[in-house]
């Protein structure tokens, strides 16, 4: 059977092709060169909000989604056990105070006894004895004086703590924006004793997002900030939204061994389409050519056939199409005179589907070969 089909294949499988070259005629147009990236929408400004104290969560007043103005109230902690400790820190710094009173009035007595003493000493009334006691008395009722002092010091800063953790069992919203997490509940227990629980996520103005992209090395060195640039979303097919360049970052990003530095672009957000999180292809405009002469890339990969051994299916010849090499090359096949020639050439920028040529022994006009065909001989083709 083997034998059949190899008889056949040469029965059949005509030998001699005309050999058909697909051209393109080089030409000079604008050429607009990019640079595509793949990131993710963000809110230009996020904050987290968290609490400071532990406790038990009282009420939860918004939700995802609800707009918030600077100062609303977001969620509010149980009270009760700070306004028995404040009613506490209160009353001892009441009772600090009448201390300091009495101490006044006891260092009171007792300068007016020293003074009395020294009085009574000056008219021999009074011993060397009298004197030191009455002066230690003085010196006892200054040191409590000043201790009373402190006591009230102490007091006084134990209630401002206490009311400023009062304070901070009312959550507010430290800008105007919108919620996007909300991560608590009314009667959560929160503990903040180790790290600042997080309560809930706030964006600033979705109006106006960011676009941070992971752009390639390669790329880095054509984008600069304030380039325009397009990308496009899946929850939106067709539709394209405009964007600007922010700025590139200076440290790279390496993963799986490919370098990308993320590169920020400002969205317009005014219609509201766009939500944190989805995906988008930017393509970036980082410069245009004008009237630039440019070959298409499938000239430049293009290498003409070599002429094979002849043989074919088994070891008999074979018609057949020669393999064509796809190999990246700077020169270009151009047909002249009927006979695909080589020509090297100094390339510059491509768009992804023509490049740029700089230099080289060809002009406007000339036919470069992108492909090979072939047509039966005698069939006119």
């Amino acid at each position: 059977m083997v034998l059949v089909l190899a008889a056949l294949a040469w029965w059949f499988w005509p030998e001699d092709k005309t050999v058909h070259w697909q051209t393109h005629v080089l030409d000079r147009s604008d050429m607009v060169l990019t640079a595509t990236a793949t990131g993710n929408l963000q809110p230009k400004s996020e904050v987290t909000v968290g609490a400071e104290i532990s406790g038990l969560v009282r009420e939860v007043l918004v939700r995802e989604n609800d707009h918030v103005k600077k100062g609303d109230v977001l969620a509010r902690f149980d009270t009760d056990e700070l306004r028995v400790a404040l009613e506490q820190a209160e009353a001892r710094l009441a009772l600090a105070q009448a201390s300091v009173a009495e101490a006044e009035a006891t260092m009171e007595e007792a300068s007016v006894d020293e003074r009395r003493i020294a009085s009574l000493m000056a008219r021999n009334l009074a011993s060397a004895a009298e004197r030191d006691r009455a002066a230690a008395s003085r010196k006892r009722a200054a040191a409590k004086l000043t201790y009373a002092h402190a006591a009230v010091q102490e007091a006084r800063a134990a209630v401002s703590q206490t009311r400023t953790r009062l304070g901070k069992t009312v959550i507010t919203a430290p800008i105007t924006g919108v919620v996007l997490v909300r991560s608590v509940e009314p009667g959560t227990t929160v503990a903040a004793s180790f790290q600042t629980p997080h309560l809930f996520l706030l964006a600033e103005d979705l109006s106006e997002m960011e676009l941070h992209v992971a752009l390639d090395e390669a790329d880095v060195g054509m984008v600069k900030a304030g380039q325009t640039a397009v990308f496009v979303v899946d929850a939106w097919p067709g539709r394209q939204f405009q964007a600007e360049v922010l700025s590139v970052y200076l440290y790279p990003t390496t993963e799986n061994n490919v370098v990308t530095y993320t590169t920020v672009l400002s969205v317009d957000n005014s219609e509201g389409l766009l939500q944190p999180g989805m995906t988008a292809t930017a393509t970036i405009t980082t410069g245009v050519r004008q009237q630039a002469l440019r070959v298409p890339n499938t000239a430049l990969r293009f290498t003409p056939p070599t002429p094979g051994s002849g043989n074919g299916v088994l070891g008999l010849p074979s018609g057949r199409r020669p393999r064509q090499d796809n190999g990246s090359s700077n020169a270009v096949w151009v047909l002249r005179d009927g006979q695909p020639q080589r020509v090297p050439l100094r390339l510059g920028s491509s768009d992804g589907r023509y490049t740029e040529v700089l230099g080289g022994e060809i002009s406007e006009g000339e036919e470069v070969i992108t492909g090979v065909g072939h047509a039966a001989a005698g069939s006119g083709s």
